[in-house]
């Protein structure tokens, strides 16, 4: 996406933000305008601190269990990216924050973008250690390793299920 199409959907969506935002105001009053903004930027941070440290347990505990928290990991990003749009001002991102910071459906979207792609891993060794990072992908086939590679990464192959 070139740097033109971003700018103006920022700016398109900022527009939009502050269209929505006069419209109430001219139904409920500036006040109750303001101080509603700012009691959703509150409870999203009460939202984004409760449910982030949630999900931080339940990785955690994925982790110990020899498990790969792929779930946690995109619900992780989902709180970051809810909470930043709960404190920015606004009811259209308050909206989509409170959605993904919610539980349900926080839980709900992270299924479906996991359920969308397998997952491709690698590992990379590095001074006694793994570092393992997780990817989707739309193929369905197993991801297949270059043979010319010797650079001291290990790769895994292989294929993902979800059993729930």
């Amino acid at each position: 996406m070139s740097f033109g199409r971003i700018f103006f959907f920022i700016f398109g969506f900022a527009l939009l933000e502050v269209i929505v935002l006069a419209q109430v105001a001219g139904m409920i009053g500036w006040p109750v305008t303001i101080i509603a903004t700012v009691t959703t930027a509150l409870l999203g941070s009460f939202l984004f601190r409760r449910q982030g440290l949630d999900t931080w347990i339940r990785l955690n505990q994925k982790m110990q269990q020899g498990d790969m928290p792929g779930q946690e990991m995109v619900e992780g990003i989902m709180l970051l990216l809810g909470g930043a749009l709960l404190i920015t001002p606004g009811f259209i991102t308050d909206a989509v924050g409170f959605a993904l910071l919610l539980p349900t459906s926080r839980r709900l979207m992270a299924r479906r973008i996991i359920a969308k792609g397998t997952l491709q891993g690698f590992a990379t060794q590095r001074q006694g250690g793994f570092t393992y990072t997780a990817y989707t992908q739309r193929s369905g086939q197993p991801f297949q390793q270059p043979a010319d590679r010797n650079d001291g990464h290990v790769t895994i192959d292989g294929e993902s299920q979800r059993t729930d």
